[in-house]
């Protein structure tokens, strides 16, 4: 329990700075940080600029996090998975099919 809540204390400020350092980068403006326990999913985005990565990405590689974010921060541009949507991506993280492939590997540990 302890631990858990180590790691949720330090995901606010790991991810908060990774949000930062992205958002000018792709042109968006993230408006609202949460954290999430989602069994499935590795993070989310809503078009009100609502950002939420799930806190068990801090058991991952710091360029996986960076995938997630930049995906994530990607989508308050384009709300799809279409080219544009990718290409975007592409465009901070030219390395991004390889962390993609590598996360889709990842199993999401149990709390």
């Amino acid at each position: 329990a302890s631990v858990h809540a180590w790691l949720l204390q330090q995901a606010m400020p790991v991810f908060t700075a990774r949000l930062d350092f992205f958002a000018p980068q792709l042109g968006v403006q993230w408006r609202k940080l949460s954290l999430s326990s989602a069994g499935t999913r590795w993070g989310s985005a809503s078009s009100s600029g609502a950002i939420r990565l799930n806190w068990r990405l801090m058991h991952l590689s710091p360029a996986l996090i960076d995938y997630v974010v930049v995906h994530e921060l990607s989508h308050l541009r384009f709300m799809d998975h279409s080219p544009r949507f990718w290409a975007t991506v592409q465009g901070v993280m030219p390395g991004h099919a390889a962390l993609r492939q590598q996360l889709r590997m990842e199993v999401l540990p149990y709390r």
